[in-house]
């Protein structure tokens, strides 16, 4: 008899964990993009100015996060404050400052590696969820990711 789901394995976070998982994710995503922004600072204020807004894109959602645990009466696990420590030091130490444009394109491209990743995994806790409210939310971290991942694509493109 044929499997319903051929090798395939279904897993199902409970939303405390969804939450904990996507506010770890974005605190470090947020600092990747300052570093993106810190790296374009000298040669190129405008693309700065575009990582700078992908942070803040992270920071309003981290502040969704809070208030869905809040809503959801599970906030007590959920920190969306960050400690200084509790970012790696790779990516404290990521940014160099672009002198030049291969310089400009290697970071766009890590840049773009960075949103894939960030794209993938909120596409994973969306697959993994279980609560109607944490998909809406997750659904729509999934949009705006697709939406960073296009927008680095087409600057790294020009």
């Amino acid at each position: 008899m044929p499997q319903a789901i051929p090798n395939s394995r279904i897993y199902s976070l409970l939303p405390e964990e969804q939450l904990i998982l996507a506010a770890d994710h974005e605190t470090q995503q947020k600092h990747h993009f300052r570093g993106f922004q810190l790296s374009f600072l000298t040669l190129d204020p405008a693309m700065s100015g575009v990582m700078g807004e992908l942070s803040k894109e992270c920071e309003k959602r981290l502040e969704r996060l809070a208030s869905t645990a809040t809503s959801m009466q599970i906030s007590d696990g959920v920190r969306v404050g960050e400690a200084h420590n509790a970012i790696p030091a790779e990516i404290r130490r990521q940014h160099t400052f672009v002198v030049n444009d291969d310089k400009a394109q290697q970071v766009l491209s890590q840049a773009l590696s960075v949103a894939d990743h960030s794209l993938n995994f909120q596409e994973l806790l969306l697959t993994s969820c279980s609560t109607p409210a944490m998909a809406d939310l997750l659904r729509q971290f999934v949009e705006q990711k697709h939406c960073a991942y296009q927008i680095i694509k087409e600057l790294r493109e020009r």
